[in-house]
């Protein structure tokens, strides 16, 4: 507006030479300009005023709205390109994840550096950050958190006791389903550890609740529409638990209008064209309605604010006949991109299902019309759990055969559990910051064996993975690798059946854990015995059971084996003033753990073991042995002791270096087996005596300086025909022929035994024998020659035995042996 000032504050010389130039440009335009004619001088402003509206009088008004409309038609497409390409741009990384069917690795860096910083404005924005909820103090209030307690040796202390506790109970009971196992886990966590440890086990328990909801892991629909209800369930009662603890208000409606009064974040979202309710926009009253499971109350704050399109789309999402629209939102998009810019303008401007306004609105308005899927909604997010309620009311729960089409573009459980941990990822959720948070949204998403896998990559919260795999196998929850051998946990897609199988490798968890904690401490095998008795219903295809396999390869030390399994003991007893000897089984662990088992069937159980370990660790026969006799089968136990001796005394007989010497077990066995004079197998006791006895002989046959005590116990063993006749050497023949282990010993046996008569006969006597030792040396040594001879003619006998290099090193002693004993006849 102009001033009343005096007209001598006007340069009307440059006001003339302005007014020129612009009739020299319409003069060149191509449309007719009337011709007027100005006046040569103005006196005031009146006067200026005057003339420059007569001048804005014969302008033409054709040109000025061409240009007009030109210039709104060009700003209004390039904003509405603008903003479709920068939401293409921004939301790549989320399509990617959604609508992939590979599990190819991707990382944040494999994007533009646009979604780069869109991910960083997420994780440093507060509204998204996975404090969440604290139910105690408010879900308003989110600053009640707690630190991870770093020392949880009374923990582990706790949660092992009530494992032992579960399985007395189970072992009495014969089966169990787990539920009281959780409830003293939920106690565990409360007592000794953080809140947020308590909400995770109490999610856990929730979401065991999917079997209530026909769940069957193999089939995706029933899968997902189990996993979605029963999160949804927990998230909503916890909503509106957490509202009515804050909000002292009669109903819910009431709480939902303090809530949002008095939050400064949800009132500023507020748009000018919102419908009001009560004073309050009705989209957030509508989402939060939604928020707390109350559709009731959703539709009744739909019907006040007079939205017939949005109660269309929430009866529509309710029904039965639901189908999906992602087709029609395919087709929205495609259409997007090649209509005029005022038909996209005027499809997005309607206010029913306008995406563009208010956050709440479109976040309402995807929700129940399932499009959008990509979108995370970071306008309305207060905490993460409310991310997670708007994509799980997104995923397909009613429609069977709307989830198995694969021309709809739809959001499912597995492409929801990807998009959490691939894409998001772990630093998205601050998840190493907030274990227990992060394991809980895992949870709540249906990823049972991810949770239990995460938890046990950080040392402080191993002992929860453990326990937390352990119930979730109890409630047959958990998907399992067919072998210990495999990855710690496995993930495979299926782009036909549009799923995807995860399997966690429990005996693996479990096993690792046990070496890391219990496998080095004695006092603690009663923990042990009982973690693995914890997998009892994993079925192994190479071992029989997880449990017994995880006996097996944390048992192995003989010196320990008695505390698990037992031992026999020699006790005295006096019989009528004589002193016997008897046999007596101290129990072990396995036996208090099977306390409601008959022995017999606690004897299967070891046979089973020793069998096992037979079969798959040749290495510890000794403890299949022990294991055999443990269970009374006398047979095996020596079966397998004979074949451990052997091989002692072929290393030691082959092997210059070998050191090996037998286990006190070997004798202790032969001493029981002295007293249990009733046994039957009286030719294998024989024959492991004798081994034993070889054994001496060899032993002293390696020792320097000791060849004449290896010569006493090689005669004394009458292990070879020395005399001319053999038939009073027939039983050692056929000892010879038909013990296998003897004839895997026999060619090196029959080498040491001419070595040391060839020694005996060179040598002579040895001041270092004791009196009786010397006499009977002295009895031996003077057939020395001749027993040389016959021994080497009854090893050409059993030639089939032997090499020919064996039998060529038989001929040389021989000679050798020959020409010493002409010497010393020649001397004498």
């Amino acid at each position: 507006m102009f001033l009343s000032t005096p007209s001598a504050s006007f340069n009307l010389t440059s006001i003339e030479k302005k007014l020129a130039a612009i009739d020299s440009a319409s003069s060149s335009s191509p449309y007719t300009v009337k011709t007027t004619h100005r006046l040569t001088k103005v006196n005031n402003e009146t006067e200026l005023d005057s003339h420059l509206k007569s001048e804005r009088a014969g302008f033409n008004d054709e040109q000025f709205e061409y240009l007009t409309q030109q210039s709104l038609t060009q700003a209004d497409t390039d904003y509405w390109e603008e903003i479709f390409t920068d939401s293409l741009k921004r939301r790549r990384n989320l399509i990617n994840c959604l609508l992939a069917d590979d599990l190819r690795p991707r990382s944040i860096s494999s994007y533009d550096s646009a979604a780069a910083t869109k991910t960083n404005q997420v994780l440093n924005d507060p509204t998204t950050s996975s404090t969440g909820y604290d139910f105690k103090s408010g879900w308003i209030s989110q600053q009640n958190q707690t630190t991870v307690c770093t020392d949880l040796s009374a923990v582990e202390q706790q949660y092992a006791q009530t494992l032992i506790k579960y399985n007395q109970t189970r072992t009495s009971s014969g089966t169990n389903d787990g539920d009281k196992l959780i409830v003293q886990y939920k106690h565990v966590a409360k007592t000794y550890e953080t809140q947020v440890a308590a909400d995770m086990w109490h999610a856990a328990e929730w979401m065991s609740g999917v079997l209530d909801y026909d769940y069957q892991k193999n089939d995706l629909f029933h899968a997902q529409r189990a996993v979605v209800l029963c999160a949804r369930d927990y998230l909503e009662r916890s909503f509106r638990q957490a509202l009515e603890t804050t909000y002292n208000d009669i109903d819910l409606y009431g709480c939902l209008l303090s809530f949002i009064t008095s939050n400064e974040k949800i009132s500023g979202l507020q748009s000018v064209d919102d419908r009001l309710v009560d004073g309050v926009s009705a989209w957030p009253l509508i989402f939060y309605a939604l928020r707390a499971g109350d559709n009731d109350l959703a539709l009744n704050i739909i019907q006040k604010a007079n939205l017939p399109h949005v109660r269309t789309l929430l009866e529509t999402y309710l029904s039965k006949e639901q189908t999906t629209i992602a087709n029609t939102s395919t087709t929205t998009t495609t259409a997007a991109a090649t209509t005029t810019t005022t038909n996209k303008s005027s499809n997005i401007r309607n206010i029913e299902y306008s995406l563009v306004g208010n956050p709440y609105k479109r976040a309402v308005i995807c929700i129940l019309d399932r499009t959008n899927l990509v979108d995370a909604h970071e306008d309305v997010l207060l905490c993460i759990e409310d991310f997670l309620w708007i994509k799980l009311a997104q995923i397909q729960i009613i429609n069977e055969t709307a989830l198995h089409d694969r021309t709809n573009i739809q959001l499912t459980i597995p492409r929801l559990q990807r998009w959490i941990l691939r894409d998001l990822g772990e630093e998205y959720f601050k998840a190493y910051e907030q274990p227990f948070r992060y394991t809980r949204i895992l949870l709540l998403c249906g990823a049972f064996e991810s949770a239990c896998e995460f938890l046990f990559k950080i040392p402080s919260t191993k002992v929860h993975s453990i326990h937390l795999a352990i119930y979730f196998n109890e409630k047959y929850l958990l998907g399992l690798t067919s072998s210990i051998d495999e990855c710690m946990i496995m993930i495979a897609g299926s782009s036909q059946q549009n799923k995807t199988n995860t399997a966690l490798n429990l005996p693996k968890l479990v096993e690792s854990y046990l070496k890391e904690k219990l496998i080095h401490d004695q006092r603690r095998y009663w923990e042990l015995i009982n973690y693995a008795y914890a997998l009892i219903n994993i079925e192994h295809l190479e071992a029989g059971t997880e449990f017994r396999r995880l006996l097996i390869d944390l048992t192995t030390n003989l010196d320990d084996l008695h505390i698990v399994y037992g031992k026999w003991i020699i006790v005295s007893e006096n019989d009528g003033g004589e002193e016997n000897k008897l046999v007596k089984l101290e129990r072990g662990l396995l036996h208090r753990l099977f306390s409601h088992l008959d022995d017999s069937d606690i004897d299967d159980i070891l046979i089973s073991l020793a069998t096992i370990i037979e079969e798959h660790h040749r290495s510890h026969l000794l403890v299949a042995s022990a294991l055999f006799e443990l269970a009374r089968d006398y047979t095996s136990s020596i079966r397998l002791a004979l074949e451990y001796m052997t091989q002692i005394i072929h290393d030691r007989l082959l092997i210059s270096t070998s050191t090996s010497t037998p286990l006190p077990f070997v004798y202790e066995l032969a001493q029981r087996l002295q007293i249990l004079s009733n046994l039957k197998q009286t030719e294998t006791k024989q024959n492991y005596y004798l081994l034993l006895d070889i054994y001496a002989f060899v032993d002293y046959y390696l020792r320097i300086g000791q060849h004449e005590r290896a010569f006493i116990v090689l005669r004394q063993l009458k292990l070879f025909p020395y005399g001319k006749d053999y038939d009073e050497d027939e039983q050692v023949r056929q000892l010879f022929t038909s013990n296998k282990w003897l004839q895997q010993l026999f060619p090196h046996l029959c080498l040491a035994a001419l070595r040391t008569h060839l020694a005996v006969i060179q040598q002579g006597s040895n001041i270092s024998l004791n009196e009786e030792e010397q006499n009977q040396y002295e009895f031996y040594r003077r057939t020395a020659p001749i027993d040389l001879i016959h021994l080497a003619e009854f090893a050409h006998m059993q030639s089939q035995l032997f090499t020919r290099t064996q039998l060529r090193s038989i001929d040389r002693l021989c000679e050798q042996a020959n020409q010493y004993h002409d010497q010393d006849m020649e001397f004498h």
